[in-house]
């Protein structure tokens, strides 16, 4: 094969060379496509997932092979100062290689989120194994990194006894950093919140729970902007998980009543008003009972508040919204009489 090439100029070889690899790479990517798709009418979805994964990773290997053997071809002694194209393309495939790797982790971990949930019902901890896989990962590239390094003659050896020597500095100087990437680890392992959660650290820190990453957590809030928290804000923060250890909640409603109602009556009112409510509007739990409780004598009326019980916090604002309305128009109508804030001054004589 070698001789019949030889009467061939090298350049138009090296051309050919790069072509059929291209086109191989081509072939290969369709290839593994048709068979995803038949993949795609089986039971299971591990095949298909991992071949989609891995399309990708692969037609660039295939290239930058025929890349390597196209200029190895036709400049066997080709060196980029005193790194030869051997040296050059390990480099390239090393990173490929670490990609498809890659690939294939998060292909494991998505089979054991949507398999293994959906086929065998298994409640599978999306935060935890998302962190997981980021660590695995970052594994991966140091490793890759670590075998780059050794094509260039430097050894990892000594660099890590630098690097330990080197350590107690750099850990001072990345207190920050190290304490939002434990935070982060321990907020994956507690478990307190996990992705898709609604937590409240605050007034004005409040959001679904979209990512956990090394250094922060970022929160969706509910004008579909993010908030960005570090990791150890949260750890050191109390903050409250709106969907454990289940979304349903009871909500309060405050309201107050003038000194002269007739307390009996306006218990009587309140309390039909919220079964109705209760029982029609949707968001929530049919079969929970409201209760009332008078609170205190408070400077312009009797305070009181009604509990309501709803499926989630979407459905908090919408049912305290339509309370709040019906228990005004019926209020008005029983000459029941909510008043504003006011003082009664009175003279001595």
């Amino acid at each position: 094969m070698i001789e019949y090439l030889s009467q061939f100029d090298p350049n138009s070889v090296s051309i050919g060379i790069i072509i059929f690899s291209i086109i191989l790479a081509i072939l290969v990517r369709r290839g593994l496509k048709v068979v995803g798709n038949f993949a795609a009418n089986t039971k299971t979805q591990v095949d298909e997932i991992i071949l989609g994964n891995i399309r990708a990773p692969i037609q660039v290997l295939i290239i930058t092979f025929g890349f390597f053997f196209a200029v190895k071809y036709s400049q066997p002694d080709f060196t980029v100062g005193s790194i030869t194209v051997l040296q050059i393309f390990s480099i390239l495939w090393i990173i490929a290689i670490t990609f498809l790797v890659s690939r294939i982790i998060k292909s494991l971990f998505e089979v054991y989120t949507y398999e293994l949930k959906s086929k065998l019902r298994r409640k599978v901890d999306d935060t935890l194994f998302n962190f997981s896989r980021k660590l695995i990962n970052f594994s991966v590239y140091v490793i890759a990194l670590s075998i780059i390094l050794k094509q260039f003659g430097i050894e990892i050896t000594p660099l890590l006894a630098g690097l330990g020597i080197a350590g107690i500095a750099i850990a001072m100087a990345l207190k920050d950093t190290l304490s939002n990437f434990l935070s982060a680890i321990y907020i994956t392992a507690d478990r307190p919140m996990k992705l898709g959660d609604y937590v409240e650290l605050d007034d004005n820190t409040a959001g679904y729970v979209v990512d956990i990453g090394w250094r922060t957590t970022r929160l969706r809030t509910w004008d579909h902007n993010y908030l960005i928290l570090p990791n150890s804000k949260i750890a050191e923060s109390v903050f409250r998980n709106y969907n454990a250890p289940k979304t349903e909640m009871t909500t309060l409603v405050s309201c107050g009543v003038s000194y002269d109602s007739d307390l009996k009556k306006v218990e009587k009112v309140a309390l039909a008003v919220a079964k109705k409510v209760q029982k029609s509007v949707d968001g929530t739990i049919k079969e929970y009972e409201p209760s009332l409780r008078f609170r205190e004598f408070a400077d312009s009326a009797i305070t009181f508040t009604v509990s309501l019980r709803v499926k989630n916090r979407e459905s908090r604002s919408r049912v305290v919204h339509e309370f709040i309305k019906a228990l005004k128009v019926r209020f008005d109508k029983e000459k029941i009489e909510i008043p504003f804030p006011q003082m009664d001054v009175h003279m001595k004589k």
